[in-house]
C-alpha cells in the first residue's frame, strides 16, 4: 500500500463517481425553493454588501469570513440570488464527502467508502449543507485539517503539512467552535498516545515528540506561520480592517457571554434523541465498533473515538442548544462508523440482514428531512424535530407581490418595520423600501408591521387597506415531560412514521396591509 491508500480499482472509481454525482445531486436539487431564513437573509445581505459594495468587518455574532468570501465569490461569478447564495455551502458539502476518499490510506477501501456514503446521506449534514450558513466550512477545515495531519504523519511530505495548515485557517476563520475543537484536543491527544497494557509512556512520547521537533521543526513552523498568516489576511479582510487582526478575543468574550446566559438554551439532553433519530446509521456503529475494539485500537482510533465521545459531553455541556451543532458532533464517529459498516458488510448476509434496512431507513430520514418535509408551518401537518426555526412559506407570496409593485418605479415599494425587516432586508435588497412605518398620510402599496403596531399603522396610512395576518417565523418545540407522560407512546410512534407532531407548531405572526388599489398586482 502506498502512502495515498491502496490502488484504486475500476468499480471502485466508479462506485466513487456515482456517489459523488448522487452526493452533488441532493445537494443541488430545488436548491432555492425554500425561503430564506433569519440567519441566511443576514448572511446574503452582508454577503451582497461584500460582493459588490466591497464593505466587510468581521464580528463574531455572524461567524468567520470564509462563508462571506466564498457567497461573495458565487455572487460575482453567478449574480446573487437564492440559488447562488446556498450553492457554495452545497458544493463544500460534496467536497466533504469527496474528502473521505483520503482515509482509504488509513482505513482502507471499504471504510473510506461507507464512509463517503454516510456523510453523503446523513440527514443533518444533506438538510444543513443546503443553506447559506458557515456550518459546512468549519466542517471542511477540520475534517481536512486531520486528513492532511495524518496524510504529513505518514509522508513527511511538506506539501502535506501546508495543506493541514491552510485547512486548519479554514477551519478556523469559519466559525467560533475552533476554540471547543482546541479544547478537546488535549483528551484526545492523550488517549492517542496511549497504549493498552501500557498505558502512557511518557517519557518516550516526550522523546519522539523531541525527535520530530529536531527534524521537522523548519517545516512545523512554516506550517504555523502559514496558518497565522492566511488567518489575519482573512479577519482582516486582506488587511483592509487591522483592528480584526487578534479575533481570539472578540469571539471567547461573546459566546462564552451566550454561553452563561443561555441565549438559545437547552436540557443538556437535547442533541441525544435527535442524533439517535437522524445520525443511528452514524452513531450506533461507531459506538458498537469503540466497545468492540477498543483495545485494538491504533492511535488514529483511540483520538477518533475520544474526540468523539469528548464532542457529544461538551456540547451537552455548553449552554446554546441549537441543531446545526449536531454536524460538528457527527463528523468525527464517521470514520469509526465507516470502519464498523465495512467490517459488517464483509458478509453478505449481514450486509443485508443489517445494512440494507440500516440504509433505507437513513434515506428515509434524508429525504424526509431536505424534500417531503422541509416547510415548517401552522397550517403544515408535519415537522422535523431538527428545524430549529424557518421563515414561513406564507411570507413568499407577500415578497412576490411587493417586487411586483417595485417594478412601477413610484415611490417605495413598501413600508416595512419590526421582526419582517429579516428577511425582508436581503428580498427587497434591490427596491427602494422604507424600513420604518410610513409618515402620515403616505399611502405605500404594501405595509408589514408586527402585530401590536397594527392599529398604529392603519392611522397613519388613512382607511381602505385590507389587513392579513401571517406567520414570519416557525418553529416546534417538543414538548417532553415524565408526569404527565409526553409523548406517549402512541404519539411517539405516529411521529416517527408519519411526522406529525405531538404539540402545536410555534409561530411569530406578522400583518400584512395592503392598498386597495384596482391596478395593484393579485397574490
Amino acid at each position: 500500500m502506498s502512502a495515498d491508500g491502496p490502488a484504486f480499482l475500476r468499480r471502485e472509481r466508479w462506485a466513487w463517481a456515482a456517489l459523488l454525482l448522487a452526493a452533488l445531486l441532493l445537494r443541488v436539487w430545488d436548491l432555492d425553493s425554500r425561503a430564506f431564513h433569519h440567519d441566511e437573509s443576514i448572511h446574503g445581505w452582508f454577503t451582497y454588501q461584500l460582493a459588490f459594495q466591497g464593505e466587510y468587518v468581521y464580528d463574531p455574532v455572524y461567524h468567520g469570513p470564509v462563508q462571506y468570501f466564498m457567497v461573495a465569490t458565487a455572487f460575482r461569478l453567478l449574480g446573487d440570488s437564492d440559488l447562488t447564495a446556498r450553492l457554495p455551502a452545497a458544493l463544500g458539502g460534496v467536497g466533504l464527502v469527496a474528502m473521505a476518499l483520503l482515509l482509504r490510506a488509513r482505513f482502507g477501501r471499504g471504510a473510506a467508502f461507507a464512509s463517503g456514503v454516510l456523510l453523503a446521506l446523513s440527514p443533518n449534514l444533506l438538510y444543513f449543507t443546503r443553506f447559506c450558513r458557515e456550518d459546512v466550512w468549519s466542517l471542511l477545515g477540520t475534517f481536512g485539517l486531520f486528513l492532511w495531519l495524518d496524510r504529513w504523519w505518514r509522508t513527511r511530505r511538506i506539501a502535506d503539512l501546508a495543506l493541514a495548515a491552510v485547512w486548519g485557517a479554514v477551519a478556523f476563520a469559519s466559525k467560533e467552535n475552533f476554540y471547543v475543537l482546541g479544547a478537546l484536543m488535549g483528551p484526545s491527544v492523550l488517549a492517542a498516545a496511549w497504549e493498552p497494557g501500557k498505558g502512557l509512556p511518557l517519557f518516550a512520547r516526550l522523546r519522539s515528540l523531541l525527535d520530530v521537533l529536531e527534524r521537522h521543526g523548519a517545516a512545523i513552523l512554516g506550517a504555523l506561520f502559514l496558518f497565522f498568516t492566511l488567518s489575519e489576511v482573512a479577519y482582516t479582510f486582506f488587511l483592509v480592517h487591522p483592528e480584526s487582526g487578534n479575533p481570539v478575543f472578540q469571539a471567547i468574550s461573546y459566546w462564552w457571554g451566550q454561553h452563561k446566559v443561555e441565549r438559545v438554551g437547552g436540557p443538556k439532553t437535547y442533541y441525544l434523541p435527535r442524533i439517535l433519530q437522524y445520525e443511528f446509521a452514524i452513531v450506533l456503529p461507531a459506538l458498537a465498533w469503540i466497545a468492540l475494539r477498543w483495545r485494538r485500537f491504533g492511535p488514529a482510533e483511540r483520538f477518533l473515538a475520544t474526540l468523539s465521545l469528548s464532542s457529544v459531553a461538551m456540547y451537552a455541556w455548553l449552554g446554546e442548544k441549537t441543531p446545526w451543532l449536531l454536524l460538528h458532533q457527527v463528523l468525527p464517529f464517521v470514520p469509526l462508523a465507516g470502519a464498523a459498516w465495512a467490517a459488517l458488510c464483509a458478509s453478505r448476509a449481514r450486509a443485508l440482514a443489517v445494512a440494507g434496512p440500516a440504509f433505507a431507513a437513513t434515506l428515509v430520514s434524508t429525504l424526509s428531512l431536505s424534500f417531503w418535509n422541509p416547510l415548517l408551518s401552522p397550517s403544515h401537518p408535519r415537522a422535523e424535530s431538527v428545524v430549529f426555526t424557518q421563515t414561513s412559506p406564507e411570507l413568499m407570496p407577500v415578497v412576490r407581490e411587493i417586487l411586483s409593485a417595485g417594478e412601477t418605479g413610484e415611490g417605495n415599494a413598501a413600508s416595512v418595520s419590526g421582526e419582517a425587516v429579516w428577511p425582508l432586508s436581503w428580498y427587497l435588497r434591490r427596491l427602494p423600501v422604507l424600513w420604518a412605518l410610513p409618515a402620515a398620510g403616505a399611502r405605500p402599496e404594501v405595509v408589514v408591521v408586527d402585530e401590536g403596531k397594527v392599529e398604529e399603522a392603519q392611522k397613519l396610512v388613512g382607511g381602505g387597506y385590507s389587513v392579513e395576518t401571517i406567520p414570519l417565523r416557525v418553529w416546534w418545540l417538543p414538548e417532553v415531560s415524565l408526569s404527565p407522560l409526553r409523548p406517549k407512546p402512541g404519539e411517539l410512534l405516529a411521529y416517527l412514521f408519519t411526522r406529525r407532531p405531538w404539540n402545536p407548531v410555534g409561530a411569530q405572526n406578522v400583518v400584512v396591509l395592503r392598498r386597495p388599489d384596482e391596478n395593484r398586482p393579485s397574490r
